[in-house]
């Protein structure tokens, strides 16, 4: 008798299909999965949401989407593309599983005891795959035939039995004869798809207006989505991996066994003495036991520690300690939150500055390699990076290059979907979590490791706003998820935007003597500064064995001072850093950058853009910068006499503020004219002090020329539709469109030799793509694995691999 198939299967390996293939195994495994997920993470997450009231609710519903998911896998068209690997369906296995918990009449009283969330239950099962909304319609191809009657298979029926016991539901529906479904009423057919679909959406509109309008039934629907597409991606990767090793698996023995896994604070106590031990004078013979000698923390960092809100937000200047602080924070929560399994999700805007955070605090802490993640789509292109020092590197970078190697394999080892579900010490791209509001393939399998987290969002100024928007959504959503928020200055809209949807907001001030700190300098207005001051500060400075950061608003900018200064500078460490390298080779610049500015002594200029705001912790002797608005300003000057304390604060350093170029077209692209007029005002406001300035100058003068405009948090709202879907699950944008576009060399791709699934494996993409400005040929290309293939004739890479020189991608 024929048996109904959940995945495809080596055929030649097998005569018989394998359980883990099986539609009745597979359904198991997912329900399996819920239970254990509502167990061990879900009571947290309805916490964190503050709709504990649906506790009991949560963990049958869960159970239920669960076993509904698939049943639609009974279907011809699904089972041809199985086994010939082709065929367009009619409709996808999940919407048909919908309709029949919706439109079949048996299936309707049979499931009617699960009461009034009934209904979320089969959105969470039409949802999990995030392919069905208003816009799901049937194709134009041949009925489908629905194998659920007992004469045709047994397995279906298995499964509603089994359904039936779990959820405590009568006896289920048994059908004399399978379903035929078509595509319309013009076809022979027990359920026509676009009529029943457009039935099927009208009833759902209602619900969602009737019963689902209020944010708490919103939030718990979102939650019922969300673990199900888990608990799914659980079933599919453990079934994958054990099942095809012929290794007996439990769905349960997986969740709880990676779920429990959790930092202590031991773990966080040695990752916080660990980093001072290695800061100071005393490396050679740490005691990880206490503090190195003369350590003291900050009354800044205790005070962040200390916060008792959920949400804190800790507002100090580039250099503060505010990372440290961030740990003492988690430390504290870990101690207090005694009802789940701890994790903690470092967070920050760029992969570059994930990865400089994860190499100074987490790499090196001597927490275990299994317990702690670099998470962000290229981390083992930098942990590799990391990993292959040459033997010239001192003893400290060896260090670094072992444990990089260890995490790696450890990484390597787990089920790649679900990696984060074992690891409780996570710094990654505000992306991964910030991904869940609009349902992020990777946020979502997240979750139940995220609703067991506290999370810290660092540098949240640089946030575009589409992405501080999913920042609000989330935190309205969790109100009593530990977040803490971390940024050198905020404007007033963000700030006003934060307070009003979280009253219980917690402000912590940075050290007041640490912000008064006099650290700049600015020499000359912006009208003043010209081509000839600017290269005599340069010259002056590199003379002196100082550290110069000149940064540009734009690449083609950037690479004509890159290379007036390597002809002016031939006995400098002159580099250029910037977004138009492929990736493996940005991340051997990015190293061979921060490293340069480590080495006392010795000159050095960096010429960077933007990505200098965030993804490079160093500290520059003169700062020469065009004009741009002014949190990028505060950002930029940041990088300037970073490591001044108050124990050797040292002299002031130079700031260059540059007008923009005379060229032709709009010299203000990236940026908006309106925010370059703001920054002069706040320039003038600056200089109007006559002063050496301090970071407290810098924020305060912001303040004094923001916009205090309301945010529009209804616009973000609707952009969050892991919240506002309700029945809908689509992915949406996590943040705003750029300027670039992402793509791969010709020359690149012809010389590929990792293939996976026919395609250059994701990981090879990570490492060769690059960004180029958009324009509209780009669309023409040759797309592979979602990546745009870039003709040698269109885009020319300057690069030499023996040097490690040159400034990478440009259109000819």
């Amino acid at each position: 008798m024929k048996r109904l198939l959940a995945k495809s299967y080596d055929h030649k390996k097998y005569n018989e299909p394998p359980p883990y293939s099986l539609l009745t195994q597979h359904s198991r495994d997912v329900a399996s999965a819920c239970k254990s997920l509502a167990q061990i993470s879900g009571s947290i997450a309805l916490r964190n949401a503050e709709i504990e009231s649906e506790l009991v609710d949560f963990e049958r519903i869960l159970r239920a989407t669960g076993w509904l998911e698939d049943l639609g896998k009974a279907s011809s068209h699904f089972l041809e593309m199985l086994t010939n690997n082709d065929g367009l369906q009619l409709i996808r296995h999940e919407t048909i599983s919908g309709l029949l918990a919706c439109l079949e009449p048996q299936f309707q009283s049979w499931l009617e005891p699960l009461g009034k969330y009934r209904i979320v239950a089969i959105w969470g099962a039409m949802g999990h795959h995030r392919k069905f909304d208003e816009r799901t319609e049937p194709n134009q191809v041949q009925r489908l035939i629905l194998h659920i009657s007992q004469s045709d298979n047994l397995d279906f029926n298995a499964i509603l039995e089994e359904m039936s016991l779990d959820l405590g539901l009568g006896n289920p529906p048994q059908f004399e004869r399978n379903l035929v479904i078509g595509y319309d009423l013009d076809d022979e057919c027990d359920i026509p798809a676009l009529e029943s679909l457009n039935d099927l959406m009208d009833q759902f509109e209602k619900y969602e207006k009737k019963e689902f309008a209020n944010e708490q039934s919103r939030r718990f629907v979102a939650l019922v989505k969300g673990y199900g597409i888990a608990a799914d991606v659980a079933a599919s990767a453990v079934a994958k991996k054990e099942g095809e090793d012929n290794q007996p698996y439990s769905l349960s023995d997986f969740v709880n066994n990676d779920l429990s896994i959790k930092l202590s604070p031991k773990d966080l106590t040695q990752l916080i003495h660990s980093w001072a031990w290695r800061n100071s004078q005393f490396k050679d013979k740490p005691d990880l036991s206490q503090y190195p000698p003369g350590f003291t923390l900050r009354d800044f960092q205790e005070n962040v520690a200390a916060s008792k809100s959920y949400l804190t937000l800790a507002v100090a200047g580039c250099g503060s300690g505010k990372s440290l602080a961030a740990y003492l924070w988690a430390r504290d929560w870990c101690e207090k939150l005694t009802d789940r399994n701890f994790r903690l999700f470092f967070c920050l805007p760029t992969t570059g500055t994930t990865t400089e955070h994860f190499k100074d605090y987490a790499l090196e802490s001597g927490i275990p390699e299994s317990l702690i993640a670099l998470a962000h789509s290229r981390s083992s292109i930098d942990l590799q990076t990391m990993a292959q020092t040459s033997p010239q590197e001192d003893a400290e970078s060896s260090d670094t290059a072992k444990a990089a190697q260890e995490t790696l394999r450890a990484e390597q080892d787990k089920i790649e979907s679900l990696a984060l579900w074992s690891t409780p010490l996570t710094v990654t791209t505000a992306d991964t979590v910030l991904g869940l509001m609009v349902n992020a393939r990777r946020s979502i399998y997240s979750l139940p490791a995220i609703m067991q987290s506290a999370i810290v969002f660092d540098e949240i100024h640089a946030f575009d706003d589409q992405m501080f928007g999913h920042l609000l959504v989330f935190l309205k959503n969790f109100p009593k998820l530990p977040v803490l928020l971390m940024t050198a200055s905020l404007s007033e809209e963000r700030l006003r935007a934060i307070e009003g949807i979280r009253p219980d907001l917690n402000r912590v001030p940075g050290l007041e003597e640490f912000e008064i700190l006099p650290r700049y300098d600015l020499p000359y207005t912006v009208e003043q500064v010209n081509e000839e001051i600017v290269w005599r500060e340069v010259q002056k400075c590199l003379e002196n064995k100082g550290k110069v950061l000149w940064v540009r608003n734009r690449v083609d900018w950037a690479n004509q001072i890159y290379q007036k200064a390597q002809d002016d500078f031939p006995d400098i460490a002159v580099n250029i850093y910037h977004s138009r390298l492929r990736y493996k080779d940005r991340s051997e610049r990015h190293r061979r950058v921060i490293d340069t500015f480590k080495e006392e002594g010795k000159a050095a200029l960096l010429v960077s853009t933007q990505v200098a705001e965030m993804s490079l912790d160093l500290s520059a002797d003169l700062l020469v910068t065009d004009i741009a608005p002014v949190p990028a300003l505060i950002q930029r000057m940041g990088r300037l006499n970073r490591r001044a304390t108050l124990d050797n604060p040292g002299n002031p350093k130079s700031a260059l503020i540059c007008p923009l170029p005379n060229i032709k077209g709009d010299a203000y692209k990236p940026y908006e004219k309106s925010d370059i007029d703001t920054s002069l005002i706040w320039i003038q406001k600056l200089l109007d002090l006559n002063k050496s300035l301090c970071q407290r100058d810098l924020a305060d003068k912001f303040l004094e020329v923001s916009d205090p405009k309301e945010y529009d948090y209804e616009k973000a709202e609707k952009r969050a539709c892991f919240f506002s879907g309700v029945w809908r699950t689509r992915p949406g944008i996590t943040r705003g469109e750029g300027y670039t576009i992402s793509i791969v060399l010709e020359e690149d791709f012809k010389k590929c030799n990792d293939f996976k699934y026919g395609q250059p494996s994701p990981n090879w993409i990570r490492k060769h793509e690059v960004a180029i400005p958009m324009r509209p040929e780009v669309l023409k290309w040759e797309r592979i694995a979602g990546v745009r293939i870039a003709p040698k004739e269109f885009v020319a890479y300057d690069y030499n691999e023996t040097t490690k020189e040159g400034t990478g991608a440009s259109w000819k």
